[in-house]
């Protein structure tokens, strides 16, 4: 095609060519043709009558309605594309049950609110004689000062302790076997001791029934101390804490698995507890047993959940198991996009295995020794960091409610405190408990008589079982998915507009192929002249 152009302006040094008035009326006429030729065929709602001979009332109607059509798709393009970029994870059950066999039995912790044996050292009578400045010895005066990080009493005392600590704990500890004689679990009475492990928390010695051993919860260098923590069992090679047990693991395995469901398949524990024991001045108010049920591979903090065993009564405690787990989609997402942490994904320096809570208690543990140059007792540690005596026990108050008021500031700012999120596979139990009077005096007098010492002695027991034989799982998976995502987008746009894929290829058609050809066949790049 010729240009022609009949005019040249000098524009400084530039020369600037004025296109013919007869081709620029040609080529606006073959744009109008071509436009109007593509109107025709296309299959975009609207454009057709924007191009036909029509009254201008009815063209301004439909330029109206195409703008409204194309806004409001744009509007609903940019939700659906804010859900795909902001939002793409979500929560839903699952479409199958669980049966319980596929879970381990929880962890159950028990804590007895006296700390040590009166028998062994009287804390009270320590006490007494420091508020009336008597005597007392070196030995007396540091197992007091030891017993203070376990009492509600505050005093002054040394920063930090040794391992010598961990020793007159020990020593001092009523007997487990005394407090915690009768056990049975799968119909078999048996002697506590062998089902239930010692511990370290933060309520002193405990003991936890099916909790993993210190192998599989602690990274080699935490230190221990004597048989705390020790569990000899084969569960790195039965079980998995995202994906559960081994196929062909069996019945016999570690963790136990939860098996069946029912009060006739209770976990039964009997607490025993003397009331010449009780110490006012060490436990205050507090006596009886602290309870926790919790997952086998976390370190359980009875100072922040538990449930309390009362004298004298029995204690049913109904469980019902709730787990979340991750589809293999959702995996691939970044964990700040799924918003949690796989167990191998965010390394610990204390733990193997990634959870919420054991991420919670080694931010706090960092925390407290950069504030305190020491840490509790409980928290995981190597041999050569310093464990807080009494005299910072003021120091570690306020380290741990300055990292509570940071956890709730960095909420707020909607930040997770020390990047703690939360697991991507979860096991929670929830956990409906009642009591009734246990008049042991007489259930002893036909059952366990040898176990019945002395008119000073209360007795509980704790029953523990699961509700349902299977439970509701739920899951996170892919809200949007690519092919979700171009359904969504298409529809919208078929909706408001029509447009589809064809019509996509009909305007690559039309700017491209449409154009050399109509050139080669008749010399015009808008088609046959009319």
């Amino acid at each position: 095609m010729t240009l022609y152009l009949d005019d040249r302006r000098d524009i400084g040094n530039k020369t600037v060519a004025k296109m013919d008035p007869a081709c620029e009326k040609e080529l606006y006429h073959n744009v109008e043709k071509y436009v109007r030729e593509y109107n025709e065929v296309t299959g975009i709602h609207g454009l057709r009558y924007l191009t036909e001979k029509r009254s201008k009332t009815e063209k301004i109607f439909w330029v109206i309605i195409l703008l409204l059509s194309l806004v409001g798709c744009i509007y609903m393009i940019y939700e659906v594309l804010y859900k795909y970029n902001n939002s793409p994870v979500v929560v839903s059950f699952a479409t199958e049950d669980t049966p319980l066999h596929e879970i381990p039995f929880p962890a159950i912790t028990l804590c007895p609110e006296f700390k040590y044996s009166r028998q062994k050292f009287n804390f009270s009578e320590v006490y007494y004689k420091i508020q009336e400045n008597e005597t007392v010895d070196d030995e007396d005066m540091r197992n007091y000062e030891y017993l203070g990080l376990l009492c509600d009493e505050t005093m002054e005392g040394n920063k930090t302790i040794d391992n010598r600590f961990f020793e007159a704990i020990d020593e001092l500890k009523p007997i487990g076997d005394d407090i915690l004689p009768i056990c049975v679990y799968m119909d078999r009475v048996l002697p506590c001791k062998e089902l239930l492990t010692p511990i370290f928390v933060d309520q002193g010695i405990c003991y936890s029934f099916n909790i993993l051993g210190r192998d599989e919860i602690f990274r080699k260098h935490v230190y221990h101390y004597a048989d705390y923590y020790d569990i000899r069992n084969k569960s790195r090679q039965d079980f998995d804490i995202e994906t559960g047990y081994e196929e062909g693991a069996g019945i016999n395995t570690y963790p136990r698995r939860a098996l069946t469901s029912g009060a006739d398949n209770a976990l039964s524990i009997f607490f025993e507890y003397d009331t010449e024991e009780t110490d006012f001045v060490c436990n205050n108010f507090h006596q009886g047993f602290r309870v926790l049920i919790h997952n086998p591979w976390e370190v359980p903090r009875l100072s922040k959940h538990y449930f309390r065993i009362p004298f004298d009564k029995v204690v049913i405690a109904a469980m019902s198991p709730e787990m979340v787990t991750t589809s293999r989609e959702v995996r691939r997402f970044k964990p700040e996009t799924r918003k949690c942490y796989m167990a191998d994904e965010r390394p610990l320096k204390h733990f193997q295995k990634y959870t919420q809570s054991n991420c919670l208690l080694e931010c706090l543990t960092n925390y407290t020794l950069n504030e305190c140059g020491c840490v509790w007792f409980f928290m995981p540690r190597d041999s050569d960091t310093a464990v807080c005596g009494v005299g910072s026990a003021e120091c570690m108050d306020k380290t741990e409610v300055k990292i509570k008021v940071k956890k709730l500031e960095y909420k707020i700012m909607g930040k997770s405190f020390c990047d703690c999120k939360p697991s991507c596979t979860q096991l929670k139990f929830n956990v409906e408990t009642s009591d009734g009077d246990f008049y042991f005096k007489e259930y002893f007098k036909t059952v366990h008589q040898k176990y019945f010492k002395n008119n000073t002695s209360h007795w509980s027991v704790l029953d523990i079982y699961f509700k349902e034989e299977q439970f509701m799982t739920k899951e996170r998976h892919q809200l949007y998915g690519t092919s979700d995502l171009i359904s969504n987008l298409g529809g919208l746009l078929g909706l408001f507009t029509g447009f589809s894929l064809i019509s996509l290829a009909e305007i690559i058609y039309f700017l491209s192929l449409r154009i050399f050809c109509n050139d080669r066949m008749y010399g015009l790049w808008s088609g046959p002249p009319n």
